[in-house]
């Protein structure tokens, strides 16, 4: 027991490869939190962006080309943080150099880049995470739990919806947010029903918003609400699970409701998640309020943009100011398990065992959902799923 103590407690010589917009706002400062992380390299074609990140993070080497990482023999695993079609091929790089792998999602865009990258670790015996990190989310955990004892889940309604359209995915192509966002509620519906799914179909309201109706093998039946057009007041992402009698509802993973439970508590919140840079007062307010802090911190961030407080102009350009220079982006605000996706594969490298995180075969499996969604929305017909 001590020597296995000693080894998942050791620190692990990790590399990064990207430090865009993802890493910065969540990897690299998540990673000051694992303590089995030893952060040596970072890795980024942009050599401004390179020195000033790995200057704020202390990180000793800095390279610009992957291939420097997948040489060096003292690093054991590596985090890839790239733009999508980088992420497929930089993995396997990194597999193929006998290192260990924390990717982003989603893994790739189509089935057959998955593919790859699941027969690539096969090969290698490696480990690698995709970043379907809502499996970690402390409100999902205890959700999964109390749904399973309760006879698993039979009807689930998900929404993801948020300001897509008019923000950062203004102007991507048709299809673009079902691979990229859905993804995620594609890989934890499977989680949440440990089951295959038999069928989609997609029915489109106007571009990038969707409803997608999905049959599991279990025999649940799902609906996914998808929307680009949602504004910042409104929360995210909202679940509801109905079990064998009873359920549970999550809004954006700031709390959780249990109906009919008897050996749960019927309101349960959680803490938000932070970063080093940005106020955290509400992840107090999370925790001992729950979704009324979250409504109204979102409210408040909608009413700064649209200029609607506070009343005097003079006190708005402060408040403006200051929100934007402290205040985190409203969709980063829940713990969504980032933090805990990382600290256990971490954990499991270290320790040799094998990690819980999403691997390549569930990657695949929500590219291959995300494609028949797809079809299916172009073409009005439900998609049968094939192993």
């Amino acid at each position: 027991m001590a020597s296995e103590n000693t080894t998942s407690s050791r620190r692990v010589p990790f590399a990064i490869i990207g430090v865009g917009g993802i890493a910065q706002s969540q990897h690299l400062p998540n990673l000051l939190r694992v303590p089995q992380i030893d952060l040596q390299v970072a890795c980024d074609m942009q050599a401004d962006r390179l020195r000033q990140v790995a200057d704020k993070y202390s990180i000793p080497r800095r390279v610009g080309d992957a291939r420097e990482v997948f040489a060096d023999p003292t690093i054991e695993g590596v985090i890839v943080a790239t733009r999508d079609d980088f992420q497929a091929p930089l993995t396997i790089a990194a597999l193929n150099a006998g290192k260990h792998v924390y990717v982003e999602k989603p893994l790739a865009t189509t089935p057959e880049q998955c593919e790859k990258v699941v027969d690539a670790q096969r090969r290698s015996g490696k480990h690698v995470a995709v970043g379907f990190n809502r499996r970690f989310a402390p409100a999902y955990l205890q959700a999964r739990e109390v749904v399973t004892g309760n006879g698993g889940a039979h009807n689930i309604h998900y929404r993801i919806a948020d300001s897509y359209c008019r923000t950062w995915g203004a102007g991507s192509p048709p299809g673009q947010r079902i691979l990229h966002e859905v993804c995620h509620i594609f890989d934890i519906l499977r989680w949440f029903t440990g089951s295959e799914v038999d069928w989609i179909h997609c029915l489109r309201g106007r571009h990038d918003d969707e409803i997608c109706l999905l049959r599991f093998a279990s025999g649940c039946i799902a609906s996914i609400t998808s929307s680009g057009y949602a504004t910042v007041d409104m929360p995210k992402e909202a679940l509801e699970i109905i079990s064998d009698y009873g359920g549970i509802s999550v809004i954006d993973f700031v709390e959780l409701r249990t109906f009919g439970q008897r050996a749960y508590q019927s309101v349960y919140s959680y803490p938000g998640h932070i970063h080093p840079d940005h106020e955290y007062i509400y992840r107090h307010m999370y925790a001992q309020l729950g979704a009324p802090a979250l409504y109204a911190l979102r409210r408040t961030a909608w009413e700064i943009r649209e200029g609607l407080a506070p009343a005097e102009p003079a006190d708005r350009a402060v408040f403006e100011k200051h929100h934007r220079s402290h205040m985190p982006d409203s969709n980063y605000t829940g713990d969504k398990g980032w933090v805990q996706a990382m600290a256990h594969f971490a954990k499991s490298v270290a320790a040799g065992t094998k990690p819980l995180n999403a691997s390549p075969a569930d990657a695949l499996a929500a590219a291959q959902l995300g494609q028949a969604a797809i079809t299916s929305r172009e073409t009005n017909q439900v998609v049968s799923i094939h192993p």
